[in-house]
């Protein structure tokens, strides 16, 4: 008893590495049903990663306090308390999800209460608590997703068939069991954004409000719903924004005005525009115009993807005038 109190005291300086091990030294590898504890410790060693954090409030032990990124007041969709696993815990407000509140067993998932299909569409989902474990994930899927298939196990569920598409907390994406690298791994704190585009049938993830391009193609022609798993115990999840618009010339002419003016420049700022259509543009596509800060020193490589599958970004345009319309 003395060892393993000695372990949860210095399990913050512990990798994920020492997580893996000590979880086979204390846990039975013939037992799934396991609890946090036994889990590798999960509660004591779960490696928060500051870094990737959306805002400052992990590094300063706020994060139970923190709204950063939460402006947003009106929301179209809300998690389905119909449409959840059984391990799947949805609190008074329908938009956080709680996963495994006593232990975990396998994988739990929620489905989003919207079906998409013929529109833009765009929600953000902040990580609530510490991301560890198997898998927690963010994507579509279809109505046909047995949501309690996986209960049982341990895996990656958003993916695994033709009726889902994901992105782990790893970074990789994942369609019919098919696992690509796309991103590098976010934690505690970061706020992914999700992008998906019907007119195109084009699926994208946004990270901390940043890009990272587009993930899918071919989804155009089916009805698909935010979906969000987790294998961790104790485990969240929230809704902080989401919206929909019609494809309209409107939309693709700021995608144009996106890829023209320069990444760290905000579009409406250096556009000038009509108080209206301003205000309607900072309602429903804020999320595109936004400046995309210039990252670190330590940004992670452009990883080669096929050239269907590539976004196209130009390089910024020193000279930008400034627009009008």
């Amino acid at each position: 008893m003395s060892e393993v109190l000695a372990i949860e005291s210095a399990s913050a300086d512990l990798s994920s590495d020492d997580d893996d091990e000590l979880a086979s030294i204390f846990s039975d590898p013939d037992d799934e049903e396991l609890t946090p504890r036994r889990r590798g410790l999960s509660c004591g060693m779960v490696s928060k990663s500051k870094s990737d954090s959306f805002c400052d409030c992990l590094k300063k032990k706020r994060e139970k306090f923190c709204v950063c990124g939460e402006e947003n007041t009106r929301f179209e969709w809300v998690w389905d308390d119909e449409s959840k696993s059984a391990a799947s815990c949805i609190k008074d407000d329908f938009r956080e999800v709680m996963f495994h509140i006593d232990y975990s067993c396998g994988t739990a998932a929620v489905r989003g209460t919207m079906p998409m299909k013929n529109d833009q569409y765009f929600w953000e989902i902040k990580m609530t608590t510490p991301v560890y474990g198997t898998d927690m994930m963010i994507g579509v899927c279809t109505g046909d997703l047995d949501l309690n298939h996986c209960r049982h196990i341990f895996c990656s569920m958003i993916g695994l068939d033709s009726n889902s598409w994901g992105m782990s907390y790893s970074g990789q994406i994942q369609h019919k069991q098919i696992k690509e690298s796309y991103s590098s791994k976010f934690g505690q704190g970061a706020i992914i954004g999700v992008h998906l585009d019907m007119w195109h049938g084009t699926l994208s993830f946004y990270r901390n409000r940043k890009p990272l391009g587009v993930a899918y193609h071919g989804l155009q022609g089916r009805i698909l719903y935010p979906i969000v798993s987790s294998t961790a115990a104790r485990s969240g999840m929230k809704v902080i924004s989401n919206s929909s618009f019609p494809t309209s010339l409107q939309f693709m002419c700021c995608q144009i005005m996106r890829k023209v003016i320069p990444s760290h420049l905000d579009v409406l700022k250096e556009v000038s525009l009509p108080p209206g259509l301003r205000g309607f543009l900072e309602n429903n596509v804020r999320w595109l115009l936004k400046p995309c800060p210039a990252q670190s020193a330590n940004k992670e490589k452009p990883k080669k993807r096929p050239a269907e599958e590539s976004d196209s970004e130009e390089k910024p345009n020193t000279s930008t005038k400034r627009l009008k319309i």
